[in-house]
Formats: C-alpha cells, structure tokens, sequence
C-alpha cells in the first residue's frame, strides 16, 4: 500500500493501490482507532501526515461545518497550493466509511478549493475504507475542485503505525493498542511486556507530550535523559514508552534497575548498546546517601559507557534531584549540571490537560450518568495546572470519587489536594482493604503474591482481621489500589502509583498506634530511609516518630548489620533525622555502636563521610573514646596530606574533633602544600589527561582544595593572593585541556525521530463532546 507524496510529480494513477478488505485484513493488525476519541484521532492523524509525508503540520484550521471535523495544513512549496487534511472519526468498532459520510462536508471543500486550499485533499477516517467507496469519493471530491484527492482509512493508517517505528516512538499509545508481535517482532514484543509490566494497558489512553518529544530528541542526542517531576507527573510511564522504544529499534537491550546499585551490577565495559532505565535514580521519597554515593562513583564513568552505544534513562522527584545535585556537586554529569539532560514531565500544555482528562474518563469505569454530570466542568479544571496524569485516571475511577458530591468544588478540592483526598479515600477501605495496603506498604510495594508473607502475620494482629481476608482484600484492591507487576518470574503485589506510598505513610504518621506498627514491621533499610524523628528539620513525605517511639527505634536500628555500607546509611541517619537526645540515648543502650565502620575509603571527599560527623556529634555529648577521636583526626589529615582533600575545613562541627593544637600544625601543614604541592599536581594531572572523561571533574581535586582553602587565607593578604594566583593556574589547564580534547560524535538510535510540533488553534468543538457516548 503506498501513497504518493503531494510534492511528487509523477502521474495521479500511481498515487494510491488500494487492497480490498479481505486482503488488508490478513497483514494488518487492529489497532482500536475506535477508542481514540475524536481529539485524540486528529492528533494521530497529524502525526502520521507529518512522518509519512515528510511535512510538518503547521496549525489546524477551524472547521467550516460547525467543527465536526478539525481542518489543518501542510506547509508546501512556492510551486503548489496548500493541501488540506480532514479526519471523520467514529467510535463504532466494525463501522465502514459510506459515501454518505462526506455529503456534508462536500460544500466545506468546495470552498477551501475556491480559496485555493484544497488542489491535494486528503481525508482521513478512523473507519474502514472499501476499495469502491474510496473511488467514489474520490470522484466526488473532484468534482468540488479537487484536483489530487486522497480517502484513507484505517488500513493505511495501521500500515503506516506498523512500518515506521519513528512514529511509534511520536505516538506510543499504539503499541496499547494493538497485539505487540503484530506491531514488532516477537523477542522484542517480549522484552516490551518485561519493561512495561502492568504500565501496558495504560498506554492505550498515553498522550504524547511536549516532555515526551523533548524526552525523545534529549535521548536521541546524549543518550542520556532524566526525568523531573512532582509525583503523579507521569515520570515512569514516559521512562517505559522510551525503553520500549529502544526495544522496538531491536539493536539495545534493556534493563529495568532498582536503583543505582542495581544498575551497577548489569554495567560492563565490554558491553555496548544496552539501555539502562533506573526509576527513581536518587531516592523513592526521600534522597537516599547511599544512592549518591553510588552515583558519585558511577557518573564518571557515563562517558565511556555513553560513547560505547549505551543509553541512560533516570527519573526523579523534582526535590529528591535538587538535594541530590548539591551532594554530587563537580562530581555530577556535565549534562545533568548544565541541563541539557534535564526534561520536566509535569509541564503540561492546556491542550494536553485536556486530552489527558478526556482519555481517562473517557475510558474509565464512571457510569455514563456520572460522567454527563460532570461533563460540564471538565474543559475548566483541566486548565487547573496541578491536573497531573495520575490524578486524571484517579478520576476515571468511581473508587477515588465517592466523596463528589458538590459540583465543581469537590472536582477542584480533588485535583488541588490530591494526597487529602486520596487519605480520606483509603481511610474509608474495610478493615480488611486498609490491612492490605499497610502490608504492601511494609513490603514497600513489593510484596510477593506467593510465598511465606510476613508482613501479613504482622499487620493481621494489628488491625484484628485474618490473614485471609487480608489476601482476599489483596485482589479486591487489585487494578484500583493495587497491581501485580513480574520481576525476575516471580509476581509482586505493589501501588498502582507511588504516590499511594506517600499516602499511607502520612497515615501511619498522624495515628501513633501504627507509627508503632510501621517501626516494628517495616525492614530496617526502610526505616533509614523513611523515617525523621521529632525534633530535626523536616523532610518531605517521611514517616514522623514522635518521643514515644523513640524506644522501639533505637531497638530496630539495633539490628541493623555491622557491615560497611550498612554502617554508612544507619550514621547518615543518626546524623540527619534524629536529635542528638536519640543519639545519646542509642549511644547508651550500645555503647559499641560507636566503633563501627563505614565506607571511608570509598567516598570521594572526606566531608561526605557519615562517620566522622557521628563522631563530632558523640563527641559534643562527651561519649567518643579518645582512641576513636585521635584515629578520625588522624584519617582526615591523611585525607589532606596525601589526596589534597580538606573538603571537610568548612565544617565546623567535624573541626571541632581537633584539639586546639592539633589544628594549628594541620594548617601549617596545609599552607606547605599550597606552596609546594599544588602547582606540581596542577601539571600531573594535566599531563596524565583522559580525554574520554570530563575534564573539570579531573581538576576537581586541586580545585576543591583551593577553593576549601581560602578560609584560611581571610586573614593573610599573601596566603590569598597565593590562592588566587594558583586558582588562575588550574582554570588556565583547564581551558588548554579543553582545545586539546576531542569531540567523539557518534550516531543513535532515536537521532533520526523527527521533531513533532503540537498542532495549534482553534475548534468550534469542545475535547469533551462525546465523552458520555
């Protein structure tokens, strides 16, 4: 099947070879254009134009017939007048285009020829074509003026999806739509239902976005892409439309990693063309250290990956990504810190709210009733800019909505405080359901639907209800609430969302009963995680521990395992989420707690180390051993002198683990360096230069030290006069390095998907006409 493109010279006859019905339907997959909605139908069609075609859509043109049908253009030549496209959509499964059909849309084209914007007319239908009435029609649009006329209907449509995985990549939705090994081959359709998991049906009402062509072409152009956005923004979906992508190419194989640490164990140098997609990169809810710390030794290392064929996809709550970049600092990925890399999910247009809001009540379980009486609000609060996708299909779903009764205040209150609603919501499940969701959470929405259940033993004597009827609510909350995603054969109870988690730990926080409940059921690397004790700045979405628990917490962070990382994340919390009125406290229930080990050696600076801080801490409570205190001091001064690190000089409280003269000889020690060491270190490096790595990231280390330094210069003209003479060194290396490197260029897989524009103006017709047919 092939149509000529309207800026082909070649004879009309040659222009479309129709296959009859019967024929079409033996190759061609059935992609369910039925269930696209009018709105959603004419941007499909736009973008089919404009990968078929080769042309971008310019704008829509206001329908001439009172909007039934959206006109738009195709840019054209000097030579050629404008073509224009018209889309007749129908949400009837088996319907097949009548010549009837066009009658009234006959004397619109008549028109448009007369105004000379319709010489190449192109009618496009969601419905299937039979050869005949295509020629038919065809007749009668000449008959208006047309001089190169088109019908297409379904079929080409389908074959076009089918033949082009750039337009696939623009308009994701299809591979929801159809049967995957009928789109694409059947390894790939395989490893596509891997990554997408329960995510698969949801792409059937997907909306491409301006993020999602950003997204795309970032991709296309670093190989690298992170995902901003408030929970709800859609981050993980877009991450799972774009590795599919990549499966779809059939040249990179994908892997779904938990977390950086996951992620390092599938990394081989010796392995290109893989994909990596790391869904919350920096943390679930709140920024976890150990996640950094993995990334601070693994971002270096992108580079070499990325120029092998390797591609990244991360994704992160917006706030989580900005604690995180402070602590990453020059260690960070130069994309990541000039935002080139950098794509925000939830910056969504109005035409995109719209259609977002459309297709999840459109295709959610609301009754018709139901959706009439909301009907007339839609179009204003889809304007509401906190409208996320995740709160559109919550609407789509008469069990978040029993509280809307008073129109529109409760639909505004329902997309403004999403998280209160969705409390109220959970708070009002039977027992049995609220027993449920507290087990997943314990589980942190992993919970396995086979096998020895321990959190449902413990939730069960808590809310007084078996543990079968907690199993049973398990898969009455199943689809709504709840899902079961696969992960290495084995199936998991999990969130529809993770904005559920957000949910039932506000829960759990405001009733002190299950605050107790969580503290005793929840695995301790959740606990670090999760949990900020009164009494300490507080931190987004955690888990609130008031002095009553303080007990039961120190008893659980007891059991944490002595062993190095482990060590790590328990002093990182004890620094940052507790009050030194706890630490004291744990500090005497076990006082060997404090001759533990983290993972010094393996930091990158020495102020980041958790260790010595807890150090500073205990030792302000008079409980450090002196052994203890001599060897940190010890180990930082080793830092300064044999690494140039003195990261940790602006820290007032790790200083204070010197004594008074102990400070005086590590500064004259450290002004030597300055005048010895430095310029000396200045030339290795620069000598010693890895052109495949960043190159500030290789100075960093004079640099940090220069710059951690100058606090010692605010009194001493000639030290900071030093300071700035070596400082004006290290940048002049560094701009010499940067004319010395080579820019590899390499090609990708998404470089060649083309740039989509958003089809922009006016309709007589409102998004939500049809949306209780």
């Amino acid at each position: 099947m092939r149509i000529r493109n309207v800026y082909d010279r070649s004879p009309r006859t040659d222009a479309i070879v129709t296959l009859p019905p019967s024929a079409q339907a033996t190759y061609q997959p059935d992609f369910s254009l039925h269930t696209l909605g009018w709105k959603a139908f004419q941007d499909l069609c736009a973008q089919v134009c404009s990968e078929s075609l080769h042309r971008t859509v310019s704008t829509y043109r206001e329908a001439q017939d009172g909007g039934q049908d959206a006109v738009f253009l195709l840019a054209e030549d000097e030579t050629l007048q404008e073509a224009t496209v018209q889309c007749k959509f129908s949400g009837k499964v088996e319907r097949r285009l009548k010549v009837s059909d066009v009658h009234s849309e006959l004397g619109s084209v008549a028109s448009l020829v007369e105004k000379g914007l319709a010489s190449t007319y192109y009618f496009i239908t969601s419905m299937g074509v039979d050869a005949p009435v295509a020629a038919e029609i065809r007749d009668l649009l000449r008959v208006q003026g047309v001089q190169e006329p088109y019908v297409l209907g379904k079929e080409w449509l389908t074959g076009e999806i089918r033949a082009s995985a750039r337009l696939r990549a623009l308009v994701p939705r299809v591979y929801g739509l159809g049967d995957l090994s009928s789109i694409i081959d059947e390894r790939c359709a395989a490893q596509t239902r891997a990554l997408l998991g329960h995510l698969l049906p949801s792409l059937r009402i997907y909306v491409p976005t301006d993020a999602h062509r950003a997204a795309v072409r970032v991709l296309g152009e670093h190989r690298l892409v992170l995902l901003l956005g408030a929970p709800a923004a859609g981050k993980s979906m877009l991450a799972a439309i774009l590795a599919t992508m990549a499966a779809d190419t059939d040249q990179l194989e994908c892997f779904k990693c938990d977390g950086p640490l996951e992620m390092r164990s599938h990394w081989n140098p010796n392995e290109p063309k893989r994909l990596f997609w790391v869904d919350d990169a920096f943390g679930p809810n709140q920024m976890r250290e150990d996640y950094v710390d993995a990334w601070t030794e693994f971002l270096p290392k992108m580079k070499t990956a990325r120029d092998q064929g390797c591609h990244f996809i991360l994704t992160s709550r917006t706030h989580i990504w900005n604690e995180a970049n402070i602590r990453l600092g020059t260690r960070n990925h130069p994309l990541l810190s000039s935002r080139k890399a950098n794509v925000h999910v939830g910056d969504l247009l109005p035409n995109e709210r719209e259609q977002i809001l459309y297709n999840h009540i459109k295709a959610g379980a609301q009754t018709r009733d139901w959706k009439s009486r909301v009907k007339p609000h839609l179009a204003s609060i889809s304007q509401d800019l906190n409208l996320l996708p995740e709160i559109a299909r919550r609407l789509g779903d008469p069990a978040y909505t029993a509280a809307i009764t008073k129109l529109p205040d409760d639909l505004v209150r329902f997309i403004d405080e999403p998280q209160e609603f969705l409390k109220d919501t959970i708070n009002e499940l039977a027992p049995p359901q609220l027993a449920a969701m507290t087990t997943v959470f314990l589980a942190r929405s992993n919970l396995p639907v086979q096998g020895s259940l321990e959190e449902i033993q413990i939730v069960s004597e808590k809310f007084g209800t078996s543990e079968s009827s907690i199993t049973q609510a398990l898969y009455q909350l199943k689809d709504s609430f709840l899902t079961q995603k696969e992960e290495n054969d084995q199936l998991y109870w999990s969130f529809v969302h993770p904005t559920f988690a957000d949910a039932i730990s506000s829960i759990l926080s405001s009733r002190p009963d299950l605050v107790g409940l969580y503290l005793k059921g929840a695995k301790t690397d959740a606990i670090l995680t999760e949990v900020i004790c009164e009494g300490v700045p507080a931190v987004r979405d955690a888990v609130f521990v008031r002095p009553e628990h303080f007990e039961t917490l120190a008893a659980r962070l007891l059991e944490v395992p002595n062993e190095a990382r482990q060590n790590e994340n328990l002093f990182s919390f004890l620094n940052r989420r507790t009050p030194l009125s706890f630490l004291k406290r744990l500090l005497e229930l076990e006082p060997k707690l404090i001759r533990r080990r983290g993972r010094s050696s393996n930091w990158y600076k020495v102020s980041w180390h958790a260790e010595y801080l807890m150090h500073a801490r205990a030792h302000y409570l008079r409980l450090l051993p002196e052994e203890i205190r001599t060897r940190s001091c010890l180990e930082l001064e080793q830092a300064a002198l044999q690494k140039l690190d003195i990261s940790f000089i602006p820290e007032e409280e790790v200083l204070s683990l010197f004594k008074p003269h102990e400070l005086i000889a590590l500064t004259l020690k450290i002004g030597d360096l300055l005048r010895n060491s430095v310029s000396e270190e200045i030339t290795t490096i620069e000598e010693n230069l890895d052109f495949e790595s960043d190159i500030d990231d290789q100075f960093d280390k004079v640099t940090s030290f220069i710059e951690n330094a100058e606090i010692l210069g605010n009194h001493d003209s000639d030290l900071e006069q030093q300071l700035q003479d070596l400082l004006s060194e290290v940048r002049h290396a560094i701009a010499i390095s940067e004319q010395r490197k080579e820019d590899v260029e390499s090609t990708s897989v998404f470089r060649d998907v083309p740039f989509a524009e958003t089809p922009s103006g006016r309709s007589n017709r409102s998004t939500f006409s049809d949306i209780d047919e």
